[in-house]
Formats: structure tokens, C-alpha cells, sequence
């Protein structure tokens, strides 16, 4: 779960940076981005029951950075900003609502949203901005280098053979990119820090819960692709 809480973490970030009205508020309240938690390991595929709307983000999602759920996740939050301003600055009720992914999103919209946040923040400059590194070896990280180029199967067994399964079978201690200090000042790197350790804290008391989740998302979604006939007719 480590890289997923610092991907969580850099989220907040994002949300920093585009609406700081937004995240004083969110930060005042305590609230920690574990509300998107569900959205990010499970690609959405949890939260939401239209099939169309599940496989347009798919769409976007494998197409993409595997960073770009992240981006979609900040989309989310900044589309709701009029809504949360206006509840109480509570932590229950805020993580509450946000926990709940509106099941009418304009996925069309937010997907235009989320790629936008990307070309405005690379992932090499929010990692910086955030002062939360990722590793050397994570597929975010490697992306371009790895996956971009492929243009062929021959290409992506070559990559997989000459790059991914050494990665894999690599058991020396994983090391996080070197990043360029940021522009941001100390208070806004102090809270990165310390969202990332409380994040952590929440995840040794709640691991198993989230094994639970990973696991009962993917059973759902394999369930609802067999159900749905149109799809089978391809298979």
C-alpha cells in the first residue's frame, strides 16, 4: 500500500495547487484523501455501476500514465468544490461526502479534466512540487521510457522480457527518484510529510479492510461484464 498512500498524498497536492481556498478548507476540517482511496485501487470500478461509464475510464486509464486515476481523483474533488465549501468544516461530514462518488458524473467531462491537470502538472513535477517521491522502478516513472515506444508485440515482450521481470526479480530495497526542490514553502512540505505519515498510521490498523476491497471490486466488475450480453457477444 506504500505507493498508493504517497499517490494519495501527491493528490492533495494537486488540489493545493489548482484551489487553495478548496484545500484550507479540506485540511482544516482533518480530513485525509483515504476518501478516494476506493477510486484509486479499483479504478472506480467500486463506487460505480454503469458499465458505460466504467469502461470509458478504463479507457483512459490504460491508455495512460498509471498516474492519471490520480489526476482523474483531483478532477473529482475540484469539479465538487461549491458543495464541499458549503458544509460544515467537519471532519465525519466532509470525508462522508466526498467518500461517495456521484453515480450521475460526467465522465466525458472529468476525463477532459484529469488530462488537463496532467499536461499542466507532469508526473515528474508534481512528485517535486509535493516533495513526496515515487520510486525509481514505479511503472508512473517509467512510463515513457518503458511503454510509450511500444508499437508492436514483438516490442512489448522485448520490453517485458528486457526491463519489467528484471524489476520484478530485482529484491534489493526499492529507491524513490531524485526530485528537484521545489518552489513550495516549508509549511506546505511539512503537511505533505505529515498526511503521508498519517496516512500510513490509518493503513496498519486497516490493511486487511483494503485487501477486502481490491479483492470484492474485481469479483464485481468480472461479474458485471459476463452479465452484460452486448459484451458478450465479442468474447
Amino acid at each position: 500500500m506504500e505507493p498508493v498512500l504517497k499517490q494519495l498524498t501527491i493528490l492533495d497536492t494537486i488540489i493545493r495547487l489548482e484551489d487553495l481556498e478548496l484545500y484550507d478548507f479540506i485540511t482544516e476540517a482533518g480530513v485525509l484523501p483515504y476518501y478516494c482511496l476506493s477510486w484509486v485501487i479499483t479504478w472506480c470500478s467500486h463506487d460505480l455501476d454503469d458499465l458505460d461509464k466504467i469502461t470509458r475510464l478504463f479507457d483512459l486509464f490504460l491508455s495512460s500514465n498509471p498516474f492519471m486515476v490520480v489526476y482523474f481523483a483531483a478532477a473529482v474533488v475540484l469539479s465538487r468544490r461549491n458543495q464541499v465549501l458549503a458544509l460544515p468544516c467537519d471532519t465525519s461530514t466532509i470525508h462522508s461526502f466526498l467518500t461517495k462518488l456521484p453515480k450521475d458524473i460526467d465522465v466525458d467531462s472529468l476525463c477532459q479534466a484529469a488530462c488537463e491537470l496532467e499536461e499542466k502538472y507532469s508526473v515528474f513535477e508534481i512528485q517535486c512540487q509535493s516533495t513526496i517521491a515515487l520510486d525509481q522502478v514505479s511503472a508512473i516513472n517509467r512510463f515513457e521510457r518503458d511503454w510509450l515506444p511500444v508499437t508492436s508485440l514483438k516490442d512489448l515482450n522485448n520490453t517485458i522480457e528486457d526491463h519489467i521481470l528484471p524489476i520484478l526479480q530485482d529484491k534489493d530495497e526499492r529507491k524513490p527518484i531524485e526530485l528537484v526542490s521545489p518552489a513550495s514553502n516549508k509549511q506546505h512540505v511539512q503537511q505533505s510529510k505529515s498526511i503521508l505519515q498519517k496516512l500510513q498510521q490509518l493503513d496498519k490498523k486497516d490493511a486487511f479492510l483494503y485487501t477486502l476491497l481490491t479483492v470484492g471490486a474485481g469479483v464485481s466488475l468480472v461479474a458485471m461484464l459476463m452479465s452484460t450480453s452486448d459484451l458478450m457477444r465479442y468474447v
